[in-house]
C-alpha cells in the first residue's frame, strides 16, 4: 500500500470510528427515550451533536480523496487502495445502521410527543372544570344533576 492508501485507508478508518461513537450515542439515546425519565435527553443533545460534527469533518475528509460519485468510490478503491475495501465495506454496513437508528429513535419521540400532548390536553381540560369548582365569592359554585341529596 502506498503511502496516499495508507493516507486513505486511515481517513476511511477515522470515520468509521466517529461512526461507530456516533452510533453508541444512538443506542444509548433509545435506552433513554424507552425509560420513564428522559432528563438525560438534554445532557445527550450536545454529545450527539459534537459527534455530528466529528462525523461530518471525516467524511469531509474522505470526500476530498475520493470521487464524489458514491458508487464510483468502490472501483476507484479497488484500483488505488485496495486494502481499503473492508473498512469501506464496514463503514457502509455502520452508516446504514445509524440510519435505522435513527429512524427508530425519530418513531420514539414522535410516541412520546404524542403522549406528551395528550396528557397536557387531559390536565388542560382537568383544570378548566376546576376552575369553575368557585365562585367570585370564594364560595363552591358545583353544578350538580339539580336532584337533592337523598331525593331519589
Amino acid at each position: 500500500m502506498s503511502l496516499s492508501a495508507t493516507s486513505i485507508l486511515q481517513s476511511i478508518e477515522a470515520e468509521r470510528d466517529a461512526l461507530r461513537a456516533f452510533i453508541a450515542l444512538l443506542e444509548r439515546e433509545q435506552q433513554i427515550l424507552l425509560a420513564p425519565a428522559t432528563d438525560p435527553l438534554l445532557e445527550l443533545a450536545g454529545e450527539k451533536t459534537r459527534a455530528a460534527e466529528m462525523l461530518s469533518a471525516s467524511a469531509s475528509q474522505r470526500r476530498q480523496q475520493f470521487p464524489a460519485e458514491p458508487s464510483a468510490i468502490e472501483p476507484w478503491l479497488k484500483k488505488n487502495a485496495p486494502g481499503a475495501i473492508g473498512a469501506w465495506h464496514d463503514l457502509l454496513r455502520l452508516a446504514a445502521h445509524a440510519s435505522q437508528l435513527n429512524r427508530l429513535n425519530g418513531e420514539l419521540i414522535q410516541v412520546r410527543l404524542r403522549y406528551n400532548r395528550q396528557a397536557l390536553h387531559a390536565l388542560i381540560g382537568a383544570s378548566q372544570q376546576a376552575a369553575g369548582l368557585y365562585g367570585p365569592n370564594g364560595q363552591p359554585s358545583l353544578v350538580g344533576s339539580g336532584r337533592t341529596l337523598g331525593s331519589g
